[in-house]
């Protein structure tokens, strides 16, 4: 068995998750009619984004740990993790804005009180990177966090 085998799962289960989510954005008129409000409700996901954490830790101290799993073991992986779904998250979301919502920056810069602010917050780069500070910091407190919660010793 692949030594992250399970975090390699788990990272594409989160990637899924994600691209149902801004399917489930789009959806809600948050690719267009309230695109300047999408961070705000992307941040919903988090919540998800916890529950996927957490079974994936638990399944690694399951299957790989025997139910023996330290707080260092589980950090170690959730560390794994989060590496692994900013990888895939960051290309859920350049196929997100680049291909099933093409117009989601002009109708946020469009829809924005201020345009010359909208215009440096809302494109592809500027997600991008946001996405990847995101991912890898929401992913180390979480792993922190449930690596606390679920610790043998």
């Amino acid at each position: 068995m692949n030594k992250y085998s399970v975090e390699i799962k788990w990272a594409f289960i989160f990637g899924v998750a994600y691209l149902i989510w801004m399917l489930l954005e789009k959806s809600l008129g948050y690719h267009s009619i309230k695109a300047v409000q999408e961070p705000i409700f992307n941040l919903l996901f988090t919540l998800i984004s916890f529950v996927i954490y957490f079974l994936a830790l638990k399944e690694k101290k399951t299957k790989i740990y025997q139910n023996e799993m330290e707080w260092k073991h589980g950090f170690a992986s959730g560390i794994v993790l989060s590496f692994f779904t900013t990888i895939i998250t960051t290309t859920v979301v350049f196929i997100t804005f680049s291909l099933i919502s093409p117009t989601f920056f002009e109708n946020a810069i469009e829809l924005a009180d201020n345009k010359e602010l909208a215009q440096i917050n809302f494109n592809l780069p500027v997600f991008v990177k946001n996405n990847i500070f995101d991912k890898l910091s929401f992913g180390v407190v979480f792993t922190a966090l449930i690596s606390f919660m679920i610790k043998s010793k």
